[in-house]
């Protein structure tokens, strides 16, 4: 769990031996690419060869040291051959001259705002996750859930070795879950390194990844659709990573000196972007997903990557570019499950952008003002009504609201093949056909062998309208509901669609097909996790709307025949104090939330745990979220938190019951522990207050007891 100073140094250099890799071998693809570009498909591809190579090793050597030295191994080769039997290549010439850094925060204004971010999220990843203080291990806000989770995945594939892995808070089960985000972690941790170091390090990298690839993917969508991101790429920035909408007025309402105001900062969850009470559900990006949700931002280290790469692809006609995004996107799957969904839908957008801009002679088809303004309003018009109706006693069937999404998602599809007729291009076709054959090849089996026999429950994929606005209590319309979660960030992407340029449409395009989709189609057990699909088109709704917000200002000026060098910059501040004031507000929080996630007493249990007993032996314990046991140690547990297996997809009813029965019926009780192969019983603060045991004294009687301390006893079966 602690680690030792060999353990951490041999961790920390198999991680940055494949980033190393990584570098290498994109310096030598990608010689094209700008330095900043390369090193970002570098570094990606490091990790998606740590992700991939020592998962495939493990099928035949488990979840070990050998797997782990044949994977790098592996890697080597890889890199040796494509350096050797390549083309002449000149690896770093030209490529790391002295930086001029003034002339680089010129050409890059928005790295004003990505340092500090990034600075700010790491400071918070260290604050919030499991810090030593005085014996007890501590968390953030937005960490004291989910990550119980995750460390129980990377100390279980770590210690068990078995593989394909099993849940350790429900042992038996196959792990469907997209374990790749957890197991990178699992990869440093066997080698001996602190379990706090293996969960952050490739963390640190995976947010300079996100970071640059986020901001690269804005420059590339401006470039290729004929604009330049330099003066828009700050608001857009903004706008994406400080996402919020009008949540602030719930806590200001009252002043800023009010217990109404700072309870922002002391109340657990009640937050401007996080208020249930209030319907507000928009969680912000940096608290809610990239450091909680590690699946996310794994996803999104390769997704916005792979989105460069596809654009880049489109340009230079390139068959390389073409083949590394698609292996990047097949493997993607097992890492996170919901980037490869928006992947796909997106890249069905962007066939049909890219046919119609390649096509030779291009029938152009312009809606007037006019029409946009009454499609648009229609459309708002029809979901407010759905909305109301979900509200009614009469609510739309679920059946109803999935064909719907089906629809909107067959229109996409049609409209793909339909230019790929009317504006047939050859080689164009070829490269997309090459990039789906690619991802296939690898996807298919990874989903037919874990996603898809996890997600075929009926809590899975199926119809719901409005993703998290499900409360009849606190139900708001489709309007209103979006004008407080998404506040300025609902109003400008409208607006651009009725009175935006064609550039600003079609950059929204495919993404507004994922956002209607994911409308109407849940593809999870909890509702909540549909955002994480509606946060990539919200990405491209930001590029969009700073776009419009900058060209709506130029215009003015033009159109008042003035120049009026204030008005940009006036309209730019207005907009971004709007649209990010609630997620500041919201960040403030997360950086002084402290929580204790176990306690001393626990923690000591967890260091005689790793000493004392075999990684493969399995616990009576309480199921707590914030269960030791399972999070530190790797061991089993009979039953786990039903608030990470319910959402899983899995029928954990018996386990946790059956747990209940053998603490509290000392009748039943030896033939359950020999039922789920009990080899140790704790009894402990959390176990006493779950659970009437009605005869604690009598467990000494009928089992040995090999640890007692600090109120904690455990029995050995």
């Amino acid at each position: 769990m602690f680690g030792s100073f060999i353990g951490n140094v041999a961790g920390i250099s198999y991680f940055l031996a494949f980033q190393i890799l990584g570098i290498l071998l994109a310096l030598y693809l990608f010689q094209k690419e700008k330095t900043g570009t390369t090193l970002l498909f570098g570094s990606v591809f490091g990790s998606f060869a740590l992700h991939w190579l020592p998962t495939i090793y493990a099928f035949f050597f488990q979840f070990s040291v050998k797997a782990h030295l044949f994977a790098f191994i592996t890697f080597v080769a890889i890199v040796w051959a494509v350096l050797a039997f390549g083309k002449e290549h000149t690896l770093f010439k030209g490529r790391f001259k002295k930086p001029d850094i003034v002339a680089l925060f010129h050409e890059n204004p928005a790295l004003f705002l990505l340092l500090p971010l990034f600075i700010y999220t790491c400071y918070v990843l260290l604050h919030a996750t499991i810090p030593y203080i005085n014996g007890s291990l501590h968390s953030g806000q937005s960490t004291y859930g989910d990550m119980n989770m995750h460390l129980g995945f990377i100390t279980s594939i770590a210690k068990q070795k078995t593989f394909p892995p099993e849940y350790s808070i429900l042992p038996g089960t196959k792990l469907a879950y997209p374990f790749l985000s957890d197991s990178i972690s699992s990869s440093v941790y066997i080698w001996g390194t602190s379990l706090r170091t293996a969960y952050l390090l490739p963390m640190f990298f995976a947010l300079i990844q996100v970071f640059s690839g986020v901001y690269l993917l804005a420059k590339k969508i401006m470039q290729y659709f004929g604009g330049s991101i330099r003066g828009k790429s700050f608001l857009a920035i903004a706008l994406f990573f400080f996402n919020g909408g009008l949540g602030f007025y719930y806590f200001m309402n009252k002043g800023l000196f009010s217990e109404n105001f700072t309870r922002i900062f002391t109340a657990f969850y009640e937050t401007p972007t996080n208020y249930v009470q209030a319907n507000i559900q928009w969680h912000n990006i940096i608290c809610d997903m990239l450091i909680p949700q590690r699946a996310t931002l794994f996803g999104w280290a390769m997704l916005f990557p792979i989105l460069i790469l596809l654009y880049r692809a489109v340009e230079e006609k390139s068959t390389l570019y073409f083949a590394a995004a698609g292996v990047l996107a097949g493997g993607l799957p097992l890492i996170h499950t919901h980037s490869f969904l928006a992947l796909g839908v997106m890249c069905a957008g962007f066939v049909i952008l890219t046919m119609r801009k390649n096509a030779k002679e291009t029938k152009e088809f312009t809606i007037p003002v006019w029409g946009r303004f009454l499609l648009t309003a229609a459309s708002l018009f029809a979901l407010t009504y759905i909305s109301l109706r979900q509200k009614s006693d009469t609510p739309i069937e679920a059946n109803t609201l999935l064909i719907i999404g089906v629809l909107i998602a067959a229109v996409l599809v049609l409209g793909m093949l339909a230019s790929l007729i009317t504006s047939w291009e050859k080689q164009t076709a070829i490269h997309w056909g090459m990039f789906l054959g690619i991802v296939l090849v690898i996807a298919l089996p990874i989903l037919f062998t874990f996603t898809f026999k996890q997600a075929s429950g009926d809590n899975f994929v199926r119809g719901f309208f409005n993703w998290n606005n499900s409360n009849v209590e606190t139900m708001d319309n489709y309007i209103v509901f979006y004008l407080k979660n998404l506040g300025v960030m609902f109003i400008l992407p409208v607006l651009s669609l009725i009175f935006g340029t064609k550039k600003q449409r079609r950059i929204m395009m495919p993404a507004l097909f994922l956002w209607l989709i994911s409308e109407f189609v849940l593809f999870q057990p909890n509702p909540y996790d549909n955002n994480k699909l509606m946060l990539v088109s919200y990405f491209f709704f930001c590029v969009a709307s700073a776009d419009f917000v900058w060209d709506t200002a130029v215009n003015f000026c033009e159109f008042t025949k003035k120049r009026i060098h204030i008005l940009r910059p006036v309209l730019v501040t207005i907009v971004a104090i709007l649209g990010t004031l609630a997620a500041a507000l919201t960040m403030g929080r997360e950086a002084v939330a402290d929580y204790e996630l176990y306690s001393a007493d626990y923690v000591s249990l967890c260091k005689w745990v790793e000493k004392n007993t075999e990684p493969s032996d399995i616990f009576l314990t309480a199921n707590n979220h914030n269960n030791a046991i399972a999070s530190l140690t790797g061991r089993n547990i009979v039953c786990g938190s039903g608030s990470f297996l319910y959402f899983h997809g899995l029928d954990y009813a018996a386990q946790e019951a059956d747990v209940k029965t053998m603490y509290e019926n000392p009748e039943a009780r030896d033939s359950l522990l020999e039922k789920y192969n009990v080899t140790y019983i704790v009894i402990g603060p959390w176990e006493n207050g779950s659970y009437s045991i009605p005869d604690i004294n009598a467990f000494a009687k009928n089992y040995d007891c090999i640890y007692n301390k600090n109120g904690i006893l455990v029995f050995e079966v």
